[in-house]
């Protein structure tokens, strides 16, 4: 990402001088990043004076969403299909096309849902047998 020439601050999207220099923070080298020498100096920075950091879990969110299954997905944004570039096969060699199907997985692990279901029950089958 080259962030040094392309962020940019819109002036019709207001943003305050605290946000504009903690998002300038975090986006520099990673010695003079925030939060390089600990979690400390983020919770310190001016713009998030007045969060009350030891009690912030026991606050309610500042936005309220309703989850109705553990797949539900209606809280994210729609994108259309059309926006989804797609790489393009110029091979005419069909193994090369079978083996380029499985890009978009690359780096993707798959994880199961067992421990969300039953907020931290040990699932049945991990259980020692008796």
């Amino acid at each position: 990402m080259n962030w040094k020439e392309t962020l940019t601050f819109p002036p019709e999207v207001p943003i305050s001088e605290k946000a504009k220099g903690l998002i300038l923070r975090f986006c520099c080298e990673w010695e003079h990043r925030v939060g390089a020498s600990g979690v400390e100096e983020i919770k310190s920075n001016p713009f998030f004076e007045g969060v009350d950091w030891e009690h912030i879990r026991e606050r309610p969110a500042a936005i309220s969403i309703e989850i109705k299954s553990i797949d539900d997905t209606s809280n994210f944004d729609e994108f259309p299909e059309s926006d989804i570039l797609k790489p393009t096969v110029t091979s005419n060699h069909p193994e090369s096309d079978y083996k380029n199907k499985d890009w978009v997985f690359i780096n993707y692990t798959y994880k199961r849902f067992e421990g969300l279901t039953a907020r931290g029950a040990i699932p049945s089958y991990m259980k020692a047998a008796k």
